[in-house]
């Protein structure tokens, strides 16, 4: 078999001119996902296309106090210095990469090798997710996409067999929606002091930590009021990596009518339900 170490990546663009403003990283070692990271980048000016934002959802207000790709290559270039990069037509995020290289001046010590899961199979990512069984609902995310590429590249090198530990993140619920009595709203045995209480509360994305379910459940014995979607009463996102662009656009936008709505980080998450919550 062979090495099972290798960096996906996916990039999402803002314009024609191929600038950058989301990439997708998952790291895989021996065949395990060791890490993931979803990166919001502001692209020069800040300016998108429409055509663009209906294929991702990123839009300007989501990106307007990210940090351009300049700032983010010194966070990320390491990545890149792996041996091996898999992406799903590659030549696209390849592209994407040596076109942000230039726009900035950035001169990399070493970029990898690129290898293209579409060259190998030769089909669409989302086709190829329904033939294997990956879920690829939230398709045009670049974390989601550079997941869904490291799985099929997994399965390439594992001579086109899926191992059942290979879907067991998505078999064990990260993605598990969050319906019935998790969004009834219960302060009974709920201590009023913890940030939660009685909080309009949406959670988004997938976490590290949590199963989507069990954290629902976390929140909602600490009173929060579980809700599926953002609007005008929601009070706090907590978000994971992957999270959908849409309710952060939402966000954005309730946030410039002076809503006061907050967005929960994991980490953060984390510190905030630790007095309360023995999440060990």
């Amino acid at each position: 078999m062979e090495n099972l170490d290798f960096v996906a990546v996916d990039f999402e663009t803002s314009n024609n001119d191929m600038m950058a403003c989301q990439i997708g990283i998952v790291v895989v070692r021996n065949g395990v996902f060791v890490e993931k990271r979803s990166i919001l980048i502001q692209p020069p000016n800040n300016e998108y296309t429409p055509s663009t934002i209906k294929v991702h959802g990123i839009t300007p207000d989501m990106t307007r106090y990210c940090l351009t790709f300049k700032d983010v290559w010194k966070d990320i270039e390491y990545y890149f210095r792996e041996d091996k990069i898999v992406a799903h037509n590659a030549i696209f995020d390849e592209s994407v990469l040596k076109k942000n290289l230039e726009v900035y001046g950035i001169k990399p010590k070493k970029i990898g090798e690129f290898e293209c899961t579409y060259n190998i199979f030769g089909a669409s990512l989302d086709s190829l997710c329904s033939e294997y069984g990956i879920p690829c609902d939230n398709h045009h995310d670049a974390l989601f996409d550079a997941e869904c590429c490291a799985r099929l590249y997994l399965i390439h090198l594992k001579g086109g067999r899926q191992l059942s530990d290979e879907k067991s993140d998505w078999e064990k619920g990260y993605h598990a929606k969050i319906t019935g009595d998790l969004l009834k709203k219960d302060l009974s045995n709920a201590d009023p002091d913890n940030p939660f209480y009685d909080k309009k509360v949406v959670i988004t994305g997938v976490f590290e930590n949590f199963e989507r379910i069990a954290l629902a459940e976390v929140l909602k014995d600490l009173g929060a009021d579980i809700d599926t979607s953002v609007s005008k009463r929601t009070n706090i996102v907590v978000a994971g990596y992957g999270f959908g662009p849409k309710k952060m656009e939402k966000v954005a936008k309730l946030k410039e009518e002076g809503i006061d709505i907050r967005v929960v980080l994991e980490d953060k998450l984390i510190k905030m339900i630790s007095p309360y919550v023995d999440i060990e």
